[in-house]
């Protein structure tokens, strides 16, 4: 059983590395991608990671207020691993864990949250004493938000013949130019769903680590 523990351990900061060390995206550094598209996860809202790897909601700290600007339409390269692709669009890939894709966001929204904010709830006022509970979890608050009712994510020939299920979702861009990403699936809702975020590690001790 504790080989199995160890395993697992390995196998979670192994993915979370890699993860990590994903090219720079063109648009939206440092920004991650909701498993699915929400109306949950603004910024403000804490979670954590347990030592399996699992996550967990902790509480929506709405002490900690947020501001937000129209960024108008956002296009541009993101990179995204396998495991986040087929959690965010069910496509599974063969043999490819890391895959560019153009991602066309129109009429997004931010919203952000100020550090003088977050510190002042979570350590002037000891919000962080409260919500800390488990020793062996790490935690993390939202920080930034992106939010649309209309994206696009766009492949290339390479990476759709690496696709080996869930490729029935895909469309061709329809185009007389020649274009480097020409399949595409593209989400529409009714309302504005947060679709990527930033977040930020947070501890008893801000200063610990």
């Amino acid at each position: 059983m504790k080989i199995l523990y160890q395993a697992v351990i390995i196998l979670l900061f192994t993915i979370t590395t890699f993860a990590q060390s994903l090219p720079p995206n063109a648009v939206l550094k440092n920004f991650r991608p909701f498993d699915t598209p929400r109306t949950n996860g603004r910024p403000g809202e804490v979670y954590r990671i347990d030592e399996t790897g699992k996550k967990y909601i902790v509480q929506d700290v709405t002490a900690i207020g947020h501001k937000e600007s129209d960024e108008g339409d956002i296009v541009g390269r993101m990179y995204f691993t396998a495991d986040e692709l087929l959690t965010l669009l069910n496509l599974e890939f063969d043999r490819l864990e890391v895959i560019p894709v153009e991602v066309k966001i129109l009429k997004a929204k931010r919203e952000y949250n100020e550090q003088i904010a977050v510190d002042k709830v979570l350590y002037d006022n000891q919000k962080v004493r409260e919500i800390i509970a488990d020793p062996d979890s790490k935690y993390y608050i939202v920080r930034e938000a992106i939010l649309t009712k209309d994206i696009t994510f766009r492949f290339n020939h390479e990476v759709v013949k690496k696709i080996k299920r869930g490729s029935n979702s895909l469309t061709k861009v329809e185009t007389t130019e020649e274009v480097d990403f020409p399949f595409e699936i593209r989400k529409k809702f009714k309302k504005e769903k947060r679709v990527f975020y930033k977040d930020q590690d947070i501890r008893i001790d801000p200063y610990d680590g």
